[in-house]
């Protein structure tokens, strides 16, 4: 009796974590395969030798932006050339918790990550050191902290500031009420997409469930399914595609006022310097 108990529960033990790589090894497979990822070196590259017909005009000056509490970009023109059916920019990945501890911490970086990646991505890096990434996200905290008194929650507004202030971009732009197509058009552009979520409406299999009450992901690309993401909310989030009408029903700003989801769609969009 001695023998067989400690024998079913390491049997009980193994069918569950068996059942639970089961399970992930499937979700993996539903997953549609992604293009090949390009890096921001080569997408400007592409971008400088397509037709002029197929870039932007150039942005609205910001003398003729009406004031808002945030810089706010205007909405991408009507679209003068077809975009291709799948995109995928080589934005390197890290959750929020590099190291694996889900702390007190950790459980709020998720915009410290999503602005990692991003950066990352600029400077040309393929992939993150994990504990030089916690660092990195350590020190994006101790900014906040000095800068708004907390760090939890920024909206997508503050995690523009950060973007500006911490790492130096001279852009990074809110842009309000964004349609599928003026997503992929910045993405196919070369410039990643932050989105604030209503983390549990994008129904992740793979968050602590419920799933985080607000939370911010990557745009990196898109397939005929869905948006290819950098969703730094789980280990298994580089590359994951979530359908299109998720992104744009999650799509939600903070409400830094109230404490709460706001209901703003909203997104930022950073552009490396010249």
């Amino acid at each position: 009796m001695l023998i067989i108990v400690p024998l079913s529960v390491a049997a009980l033990a193994a069918a569950v974590v068996n059942r639970v790589v089961i399970a992930d090894y499937f979700r993996s497979a539903m997953q549609p395969e992604l293009p090949p990822a390009v890096s921001f070196e080569d997408v400007t590259v592409q971008e400088a030798v397509r037709p002029q017909a197929d870039k932007a005009p150039a942005a609205v000056p910001a003398s003729e932006v009406k004031p808002a509490k945030s810089p706010l970009k205007p909405s991408m023109p009507e679209a003068l050339t077809p975009l291709p059916t799948s995109f995928n920019l080589a934005v390197p990945f890290t959750s929020q918790a590099p190291l694996a501890i889900w702390d007190e911490v950790h459980e709020e970086t998720c915009e410290e990550a999503s602005l990692l990646m991003v950066d990352a991505f600029y400077d040309g890096r393929t992939s993150f050191d994990p504990d030089g990434a916690d660092k990195e996200l350590l020190a994006i905290v101790d900014f906040e902290n000095k800068q708004f008194g907390y760090f939890e929650d920024t909206t997508a507004a503050e995690t523009g500031v950060i973007a500006r202030k911490f790492f130096g971009y001279e852009t990074a732009e809110v842009v309000k009420a964004p349609t599928v197509e003026d997503i992929k058009r910045e993405v196919r552009a070369g410039h990643p997409v932050i989105m604030p979520a209503a983390g549990r409406e994008l129904h992740n299999p793979y968050f602590k469930q419920p799933g985080p009450l607000y939370h911010m992901i990557v745009i990196r690309g898109w397939t005929e399914e869905g948006f290819i993401t950098n969703d730094p909310g789980t280990r298994r989030g580089e590359g994951y595609v979530y359908p299109f009408e998720t992104i744009m029903d999650a799509m939600d700003d903070w409400d830094a006022e109230e404490g709460g989801l706001s209901g703003a769609k909203r997104v930022l969009v950073i552009e490396p310097n010249s």
